[in-house]
């Protein structure tokens, strides 16, 4: 049946025979969504909303099946526009939105914070386009206020897009975003509030670009008097300024200037295309890496379509080889022969001017930290490891395996896509198992990892790693970020972000699957970092501790510290060693025991025979010690890593110290009693000194009386010794 056919059923509301005929036009496809989304639109405006709601789902659903995301996610959106209460189209639309959009790390955020809110579902569906549109770095203004502001990013904690303006943070949620209205990268309002240097650096070198941006932001055409009122104070003396300005004005392609002593300038009809300003900014940038991605970003432009004279693609060649040539670091050479190389591969007309990089990309592939900490973004970083894999010598494999742990997610992502492809499994688990031992090396890479493990979480193959080590990984470096003080305020809000949505995985859904499977010890670590809550939301922490009570409601009861237990915890080097002594006792002492019993026995009358008396009684003590071994050894328990993560002095804990005495630093381990060498500083936590220590916490003091003397330290930090 034909969309217009439809509509005059919709119209003349015959409701009986509208819904199978809707689905007989969806079986029959091609019909125009345009044309067939009026029907639904004429129910909704009859009061029809029920049925209304209805026809959409069908659609809706039919077009998702196909795997047509794109016109599904179209449907869905006028369907919330035209019945803003609907419950069904919401959650349809929370599902869409995550499938579509699920690259990216704050999706889950962004619908919980909009779709999922109480909002009308037209206002929730601006808020979230908005909130995906505006990312980090973006210039914004806010149409109500008349400010600009930058935008930092999403806070699902806060509950929704920080801004910073002039004078503080705000936070918009998904109703208020819709104020919102992006601007150039290069408004003045914006770059006055925000990049005053790069204002004033401009005044000094580009005078022709600076008024350039003030026309477009704020007025086409004004007069001299009121351009200087706007720019007097970033270019300091204005007469010596506007006489070197006026010339460059004047010869000005897309700046005119009317006659006289008081000029008006204006923006001419045809200004120049962004690629040409792109250009322009990547010759006024200083630094080389800046440069490079901004160079990058013309090249993007270029690919799109954008028209980029092709004089300008050799300048940047040209620019980027100059950089590799004169380049003191290594890692910086190599960026920038890269970009020169990325040029003449798009665009085969371009030539490269020679630039020798062998040595170079040598000393990079020798230290993989080098090109980590070069600056690069992401997208400059992959254009050069790209370059590395096709021009360097060999060895890429390696080098890419042994970067993995030094950068962020969505690198980590493209050097395991490359190494897959390339069938090196073995260098990939490598990277995994040296991310897993070095969290805080950087967060991103363990996000990947995450996300790599949840994606095989069920499968047959299983994950790599185990998951819950990660999980447990991912919750200490959340905690270690929180309480760095060596990182900047947005970078630690960027890494805690991600984080947090890494955990918050499709709705939590394989952190579940992993702590399913965790070992008990591991699921009580994690209660423990849940507990203590670094990092985590409200929501978060109360998510995972109903998540932990449902898995294992034991950890809940009143937990016994181990040190109160009365049995005895040890390392597998202390079973081994009490194991050895029951085996010199059972093999070597009682034979050697029991041949001394016969041999006092063959003396004849053992009533008043003091050595068989005293060889038998030696039997029955060894063999009572004998019993009490192995029942120990039965007993016992081994030490692990995960007993020992906690915030207070327990087994397994390395305890760094101040001597109150003396002022001196000391450190001390607490192991097991069969692992106590106290000439070594390693001592039982059982014996009283150990006692005296257990469940202390760093900044706590400890006292223990040794005869007449009281020894004091100062916990000053503890790690796990295992």
């Amino acid at each position: 049946m034909q969309a217009q056919e439809l509509l005059k059923l919709a119209k003349k509301e015959k409701l009986d025979q509208i819904e199978s005929a809707w689905l007989a036009a969806i079986a029959e496809g091609g019909s125009d969504l345009e044309a067939l989304l009026e029907v639904p639109e004429v129910l909704a405006s009859r009061r029809h909303a029920d049925l209304a709601e209805t026809l959409l789902w069908y659609l809706v659903d039919s077009l998702a099946e196909a795997g047509d995301l794109k016109r599904a996610l179209q449907v869905a959106r006028r369907g919330g526009e035209m019945l803003p209460a609907s419950t069904v189209l919401r959650d349809l639309l929370a599902g869409l939105y995550g499938r579509a959009y699920g690259d990216r790390g704050d999706v889950d955020d962004l619908i919980r914070l909009t779709v999922k809110s109480d909002l009308p579902l037209d206002e929730a569906l601006a808020g979230l386009e908005k909130m995906m549109a505006l990312r980090p770095g973006a210039y914004v203004l806010d149409r109500q206020q008349g400010t600009v502001g930058r935008v930092r990013g999403l806070d699902a904690e806060k509950g929704g897009l920080v801004v910073a303006l002039p004078d503080g943070e705000k936070v918009y949620g998904a109703g208020p975003v819709a104020r919102l209205e992006q601007v150039e990268d290069d408004d003045f309002r914006a770059l006055c509030a925000f990049e005053r240097q790069r204002v004033e650096a401009l005044a000094r070198q580009d005078p022709e670009e600076l008024v350039r941006i003030v026309l477009s932001a704020l007025d086409r055409r004004m007069e001299l008097r009121r351009l200087r009122l706007y720019l007097e104070p970033v270019v300091g003396s204005w007469t010596k300024w506007w006489s070197g300005a006026r010339d460059v004005l004047r010869r000005s392609a897309s700046i005119g200037m009317t006659e006289g002593s008081s000029p008006a300038i204006f923006l001419r009809s045809k200004p120049l295309s962004h690629a040409e300003r792109l250009v322009r900014r990547f010759d006024s940038l200083q630094e080389p890496v800046p440069k490079l991605t901004m160079a990058l970003e013309v090249l993007r432009e270029a690919a799109d379509g954008a028209s980029v004279p092709a004089e300008a693609l050799q300048h940047l060649a040209d620019e980027a080889s100059a950089i590799a040539a004169r380049a003191d670091e290594a890692a910086v050479a190599v960026l920038a022969a890269a970009v020169a190389d990325a040029v003449h591969e798009q665009f085969a007309g371009v030539r490269v001017p020679p630039v020798r990089y062998a040595e170079r990309m040598g000393q990079v592939l020798g230290d993989p930290a080098a090109l980590a900490a070069a600056g690069a973004g992401e997208e400059l970083l992959l254009c050069a490891l790209d370059f590395i894999r096709r021009r360097g010598p060999g060895g890429w494999q390696e080098f890419f395996a042994a970067l993995m742990p030094l950068v962020g997610r969505t690198v980590c992502e493209a050097l395991a896509h490359r190494l897959q492809s390339a069938g090196q499994e073995e260098a990939l688990a490598e990277a995994r198992r040296e991310i897993l031992a070095n969290p805080d090396s950087y967060p991103g890479a363990l996000a990947w990892l995450w996300r790599s493990c949840a994606a095989r979480l069920g499968a047959e193959a299983g994950p790599e790693v185990d998951p819950a080590a990660v999980v447990m990984q991912l919750f200490t470096s959340l905690t270690a970020v929180v309480r760095s003080a060596d990182l900047g305020e947005d970078e630690r809000k960027a890494r805690i972000a991600e984080l947090r949505s890494a955990l918050s995985l499709r709705d939590g859904a394989p952190l579940r699957q992993a702590l399913e499977k965790a070992r008990p010890e591991q699921l009580a670590a994690v209660k423990d970092l849940a507990e203590r809550g670094a990092g985590l939301t409200a929501g978060m922490q109360a998510d995972l501790t109903t998540m932990l009570r449902g898995i294992k409601p034991a950890l809940f009861e009143k937990a016994v510290p181990p040190w109160e237990q009365g049995i005895v915890y040890t390392t597998e080097a202390g079973i081994e060693r009490r194991r050895a002594e029951l085996e010199q006792i059972v093999h070597v002492r009682l034979p050697e025991v029991m041949r001394e019993v016969g041999q006092a026995a063959s003396f004849g009358d053992v009533s008043d025979n003091a050595e068989y008396r005293f060889a038998v009684a030696e039997r029955a003590r060894l063999a009572e010690r004998a019993g009490r071994i192995q029942e120990e050894i039965s007993e016992a328990r081994v030490i692990t890593h995960e007993m020992a993560v906690t915030d207070h002095v327990t087994v397994g804990s390395r305890v760094r110290l101040r001597n109150l005495l003396t002022a001196k630093e000391e450190t001390f381990t607490f192991l097991g009693p069969w692992d106590a060498r106290p000439d070594e500083k390693v001592y039982a936590y059982n014996a009283p000194l150990g006692l005296a220590f257990m469940g202390k916490r760093v900044g706590e003091t400890v006292t223990f009386q040794v005869d007449s003397e009281e020894r004091r330290w100062e916990v000053l930090s503890l790690e796990p010794a295992l």
